[in-house]
């Protein structure tokens, strides 16, 4: 998958989303980033105590936008599909997938593999796009088509699509337990609006207002 084309915008940002679900009391904790774009989450972790040791992986090398990989301790480009780190086996405290299963052709066997580089006690994050949500639901069935897009839901870089119990399946089916869940409701900009809705429904709509959920799962 050519991921050249992409904007620069694309690659660049702390993904603040994830770190706030990383516990209070974890400091100095070794993580792993697969999809760690330029670096910006792994070096804020860094910056902030979180991490003790940071390790980033990513498809794409930007070259005329150089990533902050010498800001971690160990950057790698490549295909996680084919790459393998025996060093790293039990080792990582914190492994974090943000958005990144969707882009895979077989995400049980990346989960498998990243599975062996988690410390008995250590947590994953993940992050998905949810094709249930309203968006997607009025592109595919009122306005009729299935076109793909540079960014979001419809990106033409995802393989697969997922509702929320899709994700839950796909780490449950994988040897994992699910600690918790978010949805991205909760940072929806018509949250009020939202929140009511889905008070008022016994909380049924809220895969339809949720443009994405965030996961912990644990071995």
């Amino acid at each position: 998958m050519d991921y050249s084309s992409k904007a620069s915008s694309y690659f660049a940002n702390v993904r603040t989303d994830l770190t706030r679900l990383i516990g209070a009391e974890k400091k100095k904790i070794k993580v792993l980033e697969v999809g760690a774009a330029y670096g910006e989450t792994l070096f804020y972790l860094k910056q902030s105590g979180v991490a003790a040791e940071a390790v980033g992986v990513d498809i794409f090398e930007d070259t005329n936008n150089p990533q902050n990989y010498k800001a971690v301790d160990r950057f790698i480009f490549g295909n996680i599909d084919v790459l393998d780190f025996p060093e790293y086996t039990n080792y990582f405290d914190l492994i974090m997938l943000p958005d990144v299963l969707e882009h895979v052709f077989e995400p049980g066997r990346i989960l498998q593999k990243l599975k062996t580089y988690l410390k008995d006690d250590g947590e994953m994050i993940i992050s998905m796009p949810n094709i249930r949500h309203y968006s997607a639901l009025n592109k595919i069935f009122l306005k009729g088509n299935f076109q793909y897009e540079e960014s979001g839901i419809f990106d033409y870089t995802h393989m697969r699509f997922y509702c929320r119990e899709d994700m839950r399946s796909l780490f449950e089916s994988n040897g994992f337990q699910v600690v918790s869940y978010e949805s991205s409701i909760k940072n929806y900009k018509g949250k009020s609006t939202a929140k009511i809705i889905n008070t008022i429904t016994l909380g049924l709509f809220e895969q339809f207002f949720s443009y994405q959920y965030f996961f912990i799962v644990r071995k």
